[in-house]
């Protein structure tokens, strides 16, 4: 499992398969330990990584990598496989239709800094998150 004390970036390549949110899943929890910001990017790395297994236009037997960065007290993570260039645009709001997608609306949600990056022949989509927001739900 990755080690935040043994580098400061990681690399996690696995298959791009329906089961790849749950690897990177364990190994992020592993890799940030009990950094304050764990669940926030424990859903929105499920995302990116869902939006590139389900939507990427992946072949089979395609890989994607996953880069896990401490960021002084926050973290990077970026999600990276072969891919067509895209435009994210305006995010709209999420269609009410069974099976529409939420992903990138709930990582910009969720990050503090976001985006994809894409130049035809791979496409990189990663977030930041830092020490925890304050709590907007107390006076």
């Amino acid at each position: 499992m990755p080690s935040r004390a043994t580098a400061s970036t990681t690399d996690l390549t696995i298959p791009a398969r329906l089961d790849a949110g749950a690897v990177v899943r364990r190994a992020i929890t592993a890799w940030m330990g009990g950094h304050p910001r764990l669940d926030d990017a424990l859903l929105a790395v499920t995302e990116l990584v869902n939006n590139a297994v389900v939507h990427g236009g992946l072949e089979e037997g395609a890989d994607l990598t996953v880069s896990m960065r401490a960021e002084g007290n926050g973290i990077r993570l970026t999600v990276r496989h072969a891919g067509p260039a895209f435009a994210v645009g305006e995010l709209q709001p999420p269609s009410p239709e069974p099976g529409a997608s939420r992903g990138l609306a709930i990582v910009e949600q969720i990050a503090d800094r976001w985006g994809v990056e894409a130049d035809g022949i791979e496409v990189s989509a990663w977030f930041e998150v830092g020490p925890r927001r304050a709590d907007l739900n107390r006076g």
